[in-house]
């Protein structure tokens, strides 16, 4: 493949990681494109033809997020940021081709990958039925309502993770196409409060294993691993 920028947009943050031709593996703050690399782009909320639909928490609607960017080249491949997370956890693993992801950032997010291949995203953030509060989708009871950074006080004591992690694990469980064992709590209030991976793992069914992402330290997600597999995967079908 040739030289990859991978750029990841955040709800407080954007970051590109390059995957360059010696193989190395740089990241680096803001959106960046080198001349003559292919691009990807992960972002929030729902994507569809290289085009964001709706990311609430960004405020993007029916945008091209190169555009948005203003990287100044289309992208080869845009997928959503959980999507893409997703993917690049099983990408970094040797020993399995399944995960169910939730990230827990600005907003949450989730996708659930089997064989290697996505069979669902843009999940557990908008489940309802977790509170009374209105949600920034226009919804009420969203978990992002209760487990959303946008919602939450600035810092969390032992009661607010409990209540993520409970609630977190009830939105897996509810969610009949996350079956695999395997249950991955990424994004950025999982780093900061390691214990809420915890209290998922308390809470969910005993027989899944929830883990944190093995996204190498410093990086905002496996997202870049995930952009990249996608890649891969395509131009072996093509």
């Amino acid at each position: 493949m040739t030289l990859l920028d991978c750029i990841e947009v955040g709800g407080s943050s954007v970051e590109t990681v390059t995957f360059a031709l010696d193989g190395t593996t740089v990241r680096a703050p803001g959106a960046r494109h080198h001349l003559g690399a292919t691009l990807a782009i992960a972002t929030p909320g729902i994507v569809g033809a290289s085009r964001v639909i709706a990311a609430s928490n960004i405020g993007w609607y029916d945008v091209d997020p190169a555009v948005e960017l203003g990287v100044g080249v289309n992208a080869d491949i845009v997928l959503n940021d959980a999507e893409a997370a997703a993917l690049g956890e099983v990408a970094l693993r040797d020993d399995t081709d399944d995960a169910v992801f939730v990230c827990l950032g600005t907003g949450v997010g989730g996708a659930v990958v089997v064989d290697g291949a996505v069979v669902a995203s843009n999940l557990f953030g908008h489940a309802t039925g977790y509170s009374d509060m209105a949600c920034v989708c226009g919804r009420v009871g969203c978990l992002e309502t209760i487990a959303g950074g946008w919602a939450l006080p600035e810092r969390l004591g032992d009661h607010e993770v409990a209540i993520i992690g409970r609630a977190v694990a009830d939105a897996v469980e509810r969610e009949p196409l996350a079956t695999p064992d395997l249950v991955v709590v990424g994004g950025g209030l999982a780093r900061r409060y390691p214990a809420v991976i915890d209290a998922v793992a308390a809470a969910v069914d005993p027989w899944r294993l929830v883990e944190p992402s093995a996204a190498p330290a410093g990086f905002k997600s496996a997202a870049a691993w995930g952009l990249r597999a996608a890649l891969r995967r395509a131009a072996m079908r093509a």
